[in-house]
C-alpha cells in the first residue's frame, strides 16, 4: 500500500491545512503543464491528497482493516482503492505542445496579437497519420491497457497500465509507412497568431486548442504557451505595477523641472519635487496595470546623467536654492 503521508511529505499528525499546503506546493511542481516529466508524480500526489484531505477516507486509510472479524472475504478497502484508482485515471489524449513566448511589459499592459512560429509533429501526408498497415494488439486486445494486480491479501490493488507491446495504442504496425517510418508523424513549422490578453504576467499559461502534437489514435493535442515578460525600452512589470527608468540631466533635477514620462495610454508630465532622491522611485498612483477593481501604480526610477552647466544655468539653480 502506498504511503500517502510520505508522498506529500507530511506525517500522521499533520492537520488538513498542512496537507493542503503540501499538496499545493507539489501539484504546482509536478503539474504536466509545467513539468513535462511530472505526469505520474502529479497523479500520485493528487491520489494522496484525495484520500488524506477527506476525513472519512483518511480514517479508513489509517485504519485499513476494521472488519477483521467479518467473514466471507469481504474487503472494503480494496474495493475503495480500486474504485478510487478508476476514478483518478485520466482519459488518454493527444500530447500537448509546450512553448515559451516572450512579450514586453507594454504588450502585457495593452494586450497584443502576436504571430508565433514553432515546430510540431503533424500527420504524415502519405499514410494520413496511420503509420502504415496495422493489426490489433494481441496482448491487450486492442484496448491499449493491461490490468495488473498489485500486492497480496487484503492490500491487493488492481490497476490498469499502458500495454508495453503496443505502447498503449491498441494496435501494432505490420507494414510501416516509408515516409514516416511507422510513426504517422512528420515535423512541420507551424505559424499562427495568438491573442495575448491584457495584464498577463510572467509565468502565466495560455492554451490554444487543436494546435499541439499529432497522435494517430487520439488526434491533435493543444498548444500550451508559457508567457515570459521581459524588460524592454526602460519598462518592467512588477506584479500590477509598471516601472519605468527615466534618464534626466542633473540640471533638470536641480531646477525641479517638469519632465515627460512616456506611458502606454499617452505621455504624462511629472513635476520633479524639491530634494528628490534619485534612489527612491517616484509614484504615479493608478497608472499601472488595470485589473478593473484593482489598479496598479506607475513607478519612475530616475537615472541622473551629468551634463555641462553654463553660467546662465548656474544662476537659475542659485535662484531655486535660495
Amino acid at each position: 500500500m502506498k504511503d500517502y503521508y510520505k508522498i506529500l511529505g507530511v506525517n500522521k499528525k499533520s492537520t488538513k491545512e498542512d496537507i493542503k499546503k503540501a499538496y499545493r506546493k507539489l501539484s504546482k511542481q509536478f503539474h504536466p503543464d509545467v513539468n513535462p516529466n511530472g505526469d505520474e508524480k502529479f497523479k500520485e500526489v493528487s491520489e494522496a491528497y484525495e484520500v488524506l484531505s477527506d476525513d472519512n477516507k483518511r480514517k479508513q486509510y489509517d485504519n485499513p482493516n476494521p472488519f477483521n472479524n467479518m467473514g466471507g472475504g469481504f474487503n472494503p478497502f480494496e474495493d475503495f482503492i480500486h474504485n478510487f484508482n478508476r476514478g483518478q485515471r485520466r482519459t488518454p489524449k493527444a500530447p500537448d505542445k509546450k512553448i515559451k513566448v516572450n512579450i514586453t511589459p507594454i504588450e502585457s499592459f495593452m494586450g497584443v496579437k502576436k504571430p508565433i512560429t514553432y515546430q510540431v509533429n503533424n500527420a504524415c501526408g502519405d499514410c494520413a497519420g496511420s503509420g502504415g498497415k496495422k493489426n490489433v494488439c494481441q496482448n491487450c486486445g486492442g484496448t491499449g491497457n493491461v490490468r495488473k494486480r498489485m500486492g497480496t491479501g487484503f492490500f491487493t490493488q488492481i490497476i490498469d497500465s499502458p500495454c508495453n507491446q503496443c505502447n498503449g495504442n491498441g494496435d501494432v504496425i505490420i507494414d510501416a509507412c516509408f515516409q514516416c517510418g511507422g510513426t504517422g508523424k512528420k515535423v512541420k513549422m507551424e505559424q499562427i497568431t495568438i491573442d495575448i490578453p491584457k495584464n498577463i504576467s510572467n509565468g502565466d499559461f495560455l492554451r490554444v486548442a487543436g494546435k499541439g502534437e499529432f497522435n494517430s489514435k487520439y488526434g491533435i493535442g493543444d498548444l500550451i504557451i508559457q508567457i515570459e515578460v521581459l524588460n524592454s525600452d526602460g519598462y518592467e512589470k512588477i506584479n500590477n505595477d509598471l516601472v519605468y527608468t527615466k534618464k534626466i540631466p542633473l540640471t533638470d533635477l536641480l531646477l525641479n523641472k517638469e519632465v515627460k514620462i512616456p506611458h502606454p495610454n499617452g505621455d504624462l508630465m511629472m513635476k520633479l519635487p524639491i530634494n528628490t532622491e534619485s534612489i527612491k522611485p517616484l509614484r504615479l498612483k493608478g497608472k499601472g496595470y488595470d485589473l478593473g477593481n484593482i489598479k496598479g501604480d506607475l513607478y519612475v526610477k530616475l537615472n541622473i546623467v551629468n551634463n555641462p552647466i553654463n553660467e546662465e544655468v548656474k544662476k537659475e539653480i542659485m535662484e531655486v536654492l535660495k
